[in-house]
């Protein structure tokens, strides 16, 4: 009786070969990315619906939905940023009178300048145009803000017992900026960024 012949196991138990990530050369990975086949880590790997693809491959698709050009930036800067003065101006006068008008200024002023900027490049969108748009809001209250500021560092430095509770006003409308500034900008960003 004869011996049925056995596989040759020398060729199934070779090593594969063994691969590093192509963005951390010193870390081992068994991942590639299923669009552009470049060995990818942990770190670098982005979960798909397909699969996982390398943050180059991902950005790449992402892409096509930006169609802002440099031109639409100039825009948004140049409405955004008028606008963002005028509503600085309308919270300083405001806010001395109405604290609690801040819950909806806020929101409003980012809403209303994020909705006219969206409109005036056309409804186009920009991997960016949030950044220029909220530094717009940003930069539109601080002419509004460095009169408190300014008040408060005064009172603080006198040192003679003046700024007991007269140091309170400009600190007060300090943090009243701020609030507003974190509502205006958080509405935005938010607006500009996920923008169907």
């Amino acid at each position: 009786m004869t011996e049925p012949s056995r596989p040759d196991l020398g060729a199934a138990t070779a090593a594969p070969e063994e691969l590093f990530c192509a963005n951390h050369p010193s870390v081992p990975t068994i991942l590639r990315c299923n669009r552009c086949g470049k060995p990818i880590c942990v770190k670098c790997a982005v979960l798909t619906p397909v699969g996982y693809r390398c943050k180059e491959c991902v950005r790449g698709q992402q892409s096509i939905f930006y169609t802002a050009g440099l031109g639409d930036y100039a825009i948004a800067a140049i409405v955004a940023v008028p606008l963002s003065v005028l509503a600085g101006f309308l919270v300083s006068l405001v806010g001395g009178f109405l604290f609690y008008l801040l819950i909806f200024a806020g929101p409003l002023a980012g809403g209303v300048i994020a909705d006219l900027v969206h409109r005036a490049v056309g409804r186009r969108r920009g991997r960016y145009l949030w950044l220029v748009v909220c530094s717009a809001i940003v930069l539109g209250a601080v002419p509004f803000m460095l009169g408190p500021v300014i008040s408060a560092m005064l009172l603080m430095s006198a040192g003679d017992g003046r700024g007991g509770l007269l140091g309170i006003g400009p600190v007060i409308q300090i943090v009243f900026y701020g609030v507003y500034l974190v509502l205006a900008v958080g509405t935005a960003y938010s607006r500009l960024r996920f923008w169907k």
